[in-house]
């Protein structure tokens, strides 16, 4: 793969944050940036999360994540 050097000018309050969250994950602030600009483009481009073409295709109880050991191992059974 081959990078393109970009120089980019961020708001003070918005370097901050990507400070922190890269330290948070143990990433380096050009690799998170990198990400949340691939997930910006697949929005943009209607693509967005891949999990997300998921949503609504499980049918359950309204309740589903509060029930979910019920639901998928049955009543009175857990993990």
């Amino acid at each position: 793969m081959r990078f393109v050097r970009k120089n980019i000018t961020v708001p003070a309050t918005m370097d901050a944050r990507l400070r922190r969250l890269a330290k948070t994950r143990g990433a380096s602030q050009s690799g998170l940036i990198v990400h949340l600009v691939a997930i910006g483009l697949a929005t943009e481009l209607g693509e967005g999360d891949p999990l997300l073409r998921y949503l609504g295709a499980i049918e359950g109880p309204a309740d589903l994540s509060a029930t979910v050991d019920k639901t998928v191992y049955g009543a009175g059974r857990s993990r």
